[in-house]
């Protein structure tokens, strides 16, 4: 990969990693998958020259969780032992497509038609991963939702 490149996908640990990375703009294509399986390994030069195309790296971005070791994500957890990848596709918060399996043109065509082509399009005030997450945090500082309110107006 070239210098100054960022990763062409992360690698999710957490519930909390998963939920900071959906609550953010752009396409979140989300693959499930088995360490053992090779189909869910040939998909990665898809990833890579599909973000290579891109210049804003929130417009898209390819997101992995082990199926193995996933404890948070429900839906990885009754993937594991697949022998095929699933593939979650995610914008501004809210799941638009599933696909199952390596199927490389029907991953491209749907990353394609759903990548914005500046994250920047995408809204987060309807974004409900990042409402909740901004909620948490919100109680987490002891704020009521006056306070919070009161906080948005001041900002205007």
């Amino acid at each position: 990969m070239a210098a100054g490149l960022p990763p062409v996908q992360y690698s999710i640990d957490t519930d909390a990693d998963l939920e900071t990375r959906l609550a953010g703009k752009g396409l979140k294509v989300v693959e499930i998958f088995s360490e053992w399986c090779g189909p869910c390994k040939s998909v990665l030069p898809t990833f890579r020259r599909i973000r290579l195309d891109k210049d804003d790296e929130n417009a898209l971005l390819f997101l992995t969780v082990c199926a193995e070791k996933c404890n948070f994500l429900e839906t990885a957890k009754e993937h594991r032992g697949k022998s095929e990848p699933l593939f979650l596709l995610y914008r501004n918060g809210q799941l638009k497509a599933r696909i199952e399996g390596a199927n490389t043109p029907a991953l491209n065509q749907q990353v394609l038609s759903l990548t914005p082509a500046n994250a920047d399009v995408d809204d987060l005030e309807e974004n409900p991963m990042y409402l909740a997450k901004m909620e948490r945090e919100r109680i987490a500082r002891g704020e009521t939702v006056k306070d919070a309110k009161g906080a948005k107006k001041g900002k205007k």
